[in-house]
């Protein structure tokens, strides 16, 4: 009992000597305002990869204006912008408000049937015009595409059915029709999206493509007050603060000197992700999260042991926060380096969200990192 005393008295020592620390509240406070920041800009309504302009050359087209309206709203990665008319479209193109702009023909449906009995250049009924040619744009071709295919497969169906069965040549357009819709094959029950791991990944599409780097920004910030603290340590040693410890019980003080920093960004990153329903299930959350920490500790005090002068160590830390950013699978999932990257332990965290095998890998580095710390 008393040595758990002993222990709670320590990291209130160590809480109140940190929170004394301008630096290291600044990045405390970087938690909620990175949060804040990413769901400010995730919910503007402007918010998107690209802009595209959608146009009619005639207004009063129903398939155009049914075509136009279920584009509006329909991806968050791609903004649309409904124009009068084409030249207005074709404006915000020329002046960079628009990468690309989409204008739909009068009388598009006899267009859309005609290029179903012909599939012809010459037959083309949606005009697109683009500032330059990237891959986001040649992925929007995609979702005009996707839009445009349910019209296009019922002309399709249509044309067969007159040309080859006879006994329903005859049928109206809306009794076929009738007929087509009676199959519900939204497409989506073809498919079943699960991880590695055999998790279903269904319930994690919904979220807003802004907010997916999130996790893995809030472990760097971790991360950065591990490193900071680091720093401290450096300064209070160099002023001879820690004189009185013996060699042998200085790893120990070290190791809970860090945990105390670490453990108060980890405290607030989990809040933050609970509260933002980003989470994952509290069990795994609260492990992993451990773990990171445990990890970064070990990383943290390796860094100041390789580092040994304080100006060093602040060199190196916005290489090593780059690099985490850069080769952790935070906006990309980065192949090259992997000698690098097993070396960073936002890297195990972040695959271990979805990778079971990593859980193991971090108990292992922990153990390695330890065994060098010592």
């Amino acid at each position: 009992m008393q040595s758990v005393l002993l222990l709670l008295r320590r990291y209130l020592i160590f809480n109140k000597r940190l929170f004394k620390k301008i630096s290291f509240l600044v990045i405390l406070l970087l938690v909620p305002l990175l949060v804040f920041a990413m769901y400010t800009v995730s919910t503007k309504e402007e918010s998107g990869v690209m802009t595209v302009s959608l146009a009619m050359q005639n207004p009063a087209d129903p398939l155009a204006k049914e075509v136009t309206d279920s584009l509006l709203d329909s991806s968050p990665l791609i903004r649309f912008i409904s124009c009068e008319t084409p030249a207005d479209a074709l404006t915000l193109v020329e002046n960079g408000t628009a990468d690309a702009a989409w204008i739909f023909p009068d009388d598009m449906q006899e267009k859309l049937d005609r290029f179903a009995r012909g599939f012809h250049s010459r037959n083309a009924f949606v005009k697109v015009i683009e500032r330059e040619n990237n891959v986001l744009l040649l992925l929007s071709h995609e979702k005009l595409s996707a839009t445009l295919y349910p019209y296009l497969s019922f002309s399709l169906y249509k044309d067969f059915f007159r040309d080859h069965v006879i006994t329903l040549s005859e049928l109206s357009d809306d009794a076929l029709r009738a007929y087509y819709d009676a199959i519900e094959a939204e497409g989506d029950d073809i498919f079943r999206f699960s991880y590695i791991s055999g998790e279903d990944a269904s319930d994690r599409q919904n979220g807003h493509y802004l907010l997916s780097p999130l996790r893995g920004l809030l472990s760097v910030l971790i991360m950065l007050g591990g490193l900071a603290v680091s720093m401290f340590y450096m300064q209070d040693e160099k002023q001879g603060k820690f004189h009185q410890l013996d060699t042998r019980s200085r790893p120990l003080f070290a190791f809970g000197y860090h945990l105390t920093a670490v453990l108060n960004m980890a405290i607030a990153v989990l809040l933050a992700l609970f509260l933002t329903k980003m989470n994952l299930p509290f069990l795994k959350e609260i492990v992993l999260m451990a773990l990171y920490v445990l990890i970064t500790v070990g990383f943290c005090i390796a860094v100041r042991l390789l580092c040994r002068d304080i100006r060093v160590i602040g060199a190196v830390i916005p290489v090593l926060l780059l690099t985490m950013i850069a080769l952790c699978p935070i906006f990309f999932n980065v192949r090259a380096l992997p000698a690098i990257q097993y070396l960073l332990p936002p890297f195990y965290y972040l695959n271990a969200v979805h990778h079971m095998n990593f859980v193991y890998s971090m108990i292992l580095y922990a153990v390695g990192i330890f065994s060098f710390d010592l």
